[in-house]
């Protein structure tokens, strides 16, 4: 039988005209539709980039206005008084020990605490943006510098003043009783990385170029990725030569505004980039505008095409999966439009019953395998600890006691490593690390000594299981020298101005400075990762998972020296630990 046909130049049956009519209607209401949505993409791409050149222009005042109330903070730091302004003057010309003895007897006379690299300390802390602090005299040829790398700061009389591409502001320094005759600089430098950090991707992808330069024209900071460096080049020239915004008008539209302490913010819009954009997005739209009507169109002349057919062919199949066929599907290259999702539903929908009738029947055998596995391991763990108890009395009846308690020692590892709780008090670790030890002084007897000392404070405090065990086993394994006589390993636990430290130090092989620095970097990584290892690293996500921000770990050691980890815990993290519930 010959499928009849649609066509859209016969005008004897209604649906034909209606079609017509309707692709018409389509084709002028999408003409609209691109035109007005073009030209609002056009509005709305300026606005975009004037509302973020605004922000930028805004962020980039009140970052200067912050920044230049740090300087004055640092600034205030050693002109408060003519003692602050001597202290600084004495750390540039005295030696460190005779510093040293100067600014205690200045506290100990005035009570007043001038030593200066715990001031730089403080600042450091408090302004973690703080990249730098530069102390210049003109009566030293010494140069006062402090770093979050050298937070205690210190002195250099071989380094020059290089500021240039550097996010800095500099203020005169004078003495408090004499502020009219500056007798120096001192330069605050600060990381560029933060000033646009909010919305430099968007400033980037909407053509918005941001920059600060002093007062004479020298660039302090750029957020310009969009720009090239020729570009950028050009821009610096201007500035430096102090020119108008006219030069930079023919490609830019310029935002310029002067700090009250004189620094200049450029925020420039590209205008090849904007009106780029604009044409790009317009071409975009009449495309895809273009397509969507050819292909409605299309659709249009498809849509009635054996619709009645192919509706059959769907109610056939839903009567045989009715009747309990699922492993019937339909042809999906019969059908179209919105019965061929139909169609893809009913064959996914017979599908999904098949694997699920097959998931249950799995399900089920792995079931009764999950419990047969289940009453095994009831059974062994138990048969262990009762065969060990049989060979401990054994051994005490023969009077065999030191047997007798290296087999209590290896029972009692062997039920704390199946036992299932999470969590266990530092007096149960410490003693399960004890028997650790015991076992292996029994195997090298007079080679191996342990110390442990524990604050009866700290006895209920809660820790991840096998905290401390992997640590000693670290020894024992990587650290220990047997051939030696004078083996040892110790484990403190006290606390020290309400922080909690435990400690395990051992004077085995050590390690080198590198791999020291390598494994406190480990340490140092925010993200908590999945371990499937037990070690150092484990132990450390494992508490930083209980206690957070309240622990930290560090690790010290030397070259045939030994190890020194050390575990440190807040107030907050005592008061967590006892309160666990488990």
């Amino acid at each position: 039988m010959r499928k009849p046909k649609v066509n859209f130049l016969k005008h004897d049956f209604l649906i034909n005209q209606l079609m017509q009519l309707y692709s018409f209607l389509l084709i002028l209401m999408a003409l609209v539709i691109m035109l007005a949505l073009s030209i609002y993409t056009g509005i709305e791409r300026f606005n975009t980039s004037n509302r973020l050149a605004e922000n930028s222009s805004m962020q980039l005042d009140t970052y200067v206005k912050e920044r230049n109330a740090v300087v004055s903070s640092v600034l205030g730091e050693f002109t408060t008084s003519d003692t602050a302004f001597e202290s600084l003057r004495n750390y540039l010309q005295l030696s460190l020990p005779d510093y040293f003895s100067y600014s205690n007897e200045i506290f100990r006379q005035s009570g007043q605490s001038v030593y200066l690299p715990n001031i730089l300390y403080r600042l450091l802390r408090e302004h973690a943006d703080i990249e730098e602090i530069i102390v210049q005299l003109d009566e030293s040829d010494d140069l006062l510098i402090a770093s979050p790398q050298a937070p205690y700061g210190g002195k250099h009389n071989d380094v020059r003043i290089d500021l240039a591409n550097r996010l800095y502001f500099a203020r005169p320094i004078s003495q408090p009783s004499n502020y009219a005759q500056p007798l120096g600089q001192v330069y605050v430098v600060f990381q560029a990385d933060t000033v646009m950090a909010n919305q430099a991707q968007d400033n980037q992808l909407h053509g918005v170029s941001s920059f600060l330069y002093t007062s004479n024209g020298q660039q302090l900071f750029q957020s310009a990725d969009g720009l090239s460096e020729e570009e950028i080049q050009q821009i610096d020239d201007v500035m430096a030569r102090g020119q108008g915004d006219a030069i930079l008008d023919k490609a830019y539209y310029v935002q310029r505004q002067q700090t009250v302490s004189g620094e200049i913010s450029l925020v420039l819009l590209s205008k090849k980039i904007i009106w780029g954009e604009i044409i790009q997005k317009t071409l975009v739209i009449f495309a895809i505008g273009a397509a969507v009507i050819g292909l409605l169109l299309w659709i249009l002349q498809r849509t009635f095409k054996r619709y009645t057919w192919q509706v059959k062919t769907i109610v056939s199949a839903t009567k045989a999966v009715s009747q309990g066929d699922f492993k019937n599907q339909i042809d999906t290259k019969n059908v179209q439009q919105e019965l061929k999702e139909i169609a893809e539903a009913i064959n996914q929908m017979t599908v999904s019953i098949n694997d699920y009738i097959e998931d249950i029947y799995t399900l089920e055998i792995k079931q009764r395998d999950a419990d047969m596995r289940a009453l095994q391991a009831q059974i062994n763990p138990h048969f262990l600890y009762n065969t060990l108890e049989y060979i401990r009395m054994y051994a005490l009846s023969r009077n065999q006691e030191e047997l007798a308690d290296v087999v209590y020692a290896f029972s009692a590892l062997l039920r704390n490593n199946t036992t299932q709780e999470k969590v266990k008090t530092l007096a149960e670790e410490v003693a399960f690390c004890e028997k650790y030890v015991y076992l292996y002084q029994m195997r090298y007897p007079d080679k191996i000594a342990y110390h442990v000392t524990v604050d009866p404070e700290l006895a209920q405090l809660y820790l991840p299981k096998f905290t401390l065990q992997p640590l000693v086993e670290n020894y024992f394994v990587h650290g220990i020298d047997y051939q030696r006589n004078d083996n040892a390993i110790s484990i403190k636990a006290y606390k020290d101005e309400g922080h909690i430290v435990i400690q395990i130090k051992d004077n085995g092989k050590g390690a080198t400075a590198e791999e020291v620095a390598k494994i406190n970097d480990t340490l140092k990584i925010a993200e908590i990762e999945k371990q499937t290892s037990i070690g150092i690293k484990n132990v450390h996500e494992r508490l930083r998972g209980l206690f957070g921000k309240a622990y930290r770990m560090e690790i010290d050691a030397q070259k045939d020296a030994g190890f020194l980890i050390t575990i440190y815990f807040t107030p907050e993290a005592l008061k967590k630990g006892m309160t666990h519930v488990v």
